[in-house]
């Protein structure tokens, strides 16, 4: 069963490149379903075919949401500036993650929370806990460059468990760099977290519920 999905409004100058990464998050999660048992996942990198077929063809049931799409529509160009204004922020939430309690098995969240400052991201991980069952898992990616400022944002398509296509959206003003530390403050209320060390500049965190 498929979710609502919003579509992005990037600049139609922008020409995407695409590469492909090995991901050991990705592979660690889908290494820990039960066998045989169908899982409820959420995909917030928007909806594509290549996930669907991917997800949909071992069994599982896919719902997507586009939460760097609804940045773009409620912040505008500037994210920082624009989840400033309450107004916004609030129009945010109340477009990012409807779903109900408990809804998933995994979320697959990807680089959207470091886009986000205090106190929305802390909002946004609320529901996040709350939409994955307890027990559930959630895929994060952070960029570990800590001094870059702007940083690339992606569209992440699943090629197969251990390889992701990594789709160029655009680069964007990160809220602040993420140390583990920051990281674990953020996830505080979850069972626990799992770093893995990457040969690129991502960071990719499995949080348990």
């Amino acid at each position: 069963m498929f979710g609502s999905h919003k579509t992005s409004h990037s600049d139609p100058a922008h020409t995407p490149s695409a590469s492909t990464r090995k991901s050991s998050g990705l592979d660690q999660v889908f290494s820990s379903f039960p066998p045989n048992e169908s899982q409820s996942i959420l995909d917030m990198s928007g909806a594509s075919q290549a996930n669907i077929s991917f997800i949909t063809g071992l069994g599982h049931r896919l719902s997507s949401d586009d939460v760097i799409g609804t940045m773009e529509q409620c912040f505008g160009t500037d994210f920082l500036a624009g989840q400033q204004a309450a107004a916004n922020a609030q129009r945010f939430l109340d477009q990012t993650l409807r779903f109900h309690d408990d809804s998933f098995d995994v979320a697959l969240v990807w680089d959207a929370l470091q886009f986000l400052a205090p106190p929305l991201i802390d909002q946004v991980i609320g529901e996040l806990l709350r939409v994955v069952k307890p027990g559930g898992l959630m895929l994060v990616f952070f960029n570990a460059d800590e001094h870059a400022s702007r940083i690339p944002v992606y569209n992440y398509r699943i090629q197969d468990q251990k390889n992701l296509m990594q789709v160029s959206r655009s680069a964007l003003q990160r809220s602040q760099f993420f140390p583990n530390r920051t990281v674990e403050r953020l996830f505080e209320k979850a069972a626990s977290l799992k770093f893995f060390l990457t040969r690129d500049s991502l960071r990719e965190v499995i949080v348990r519920r």
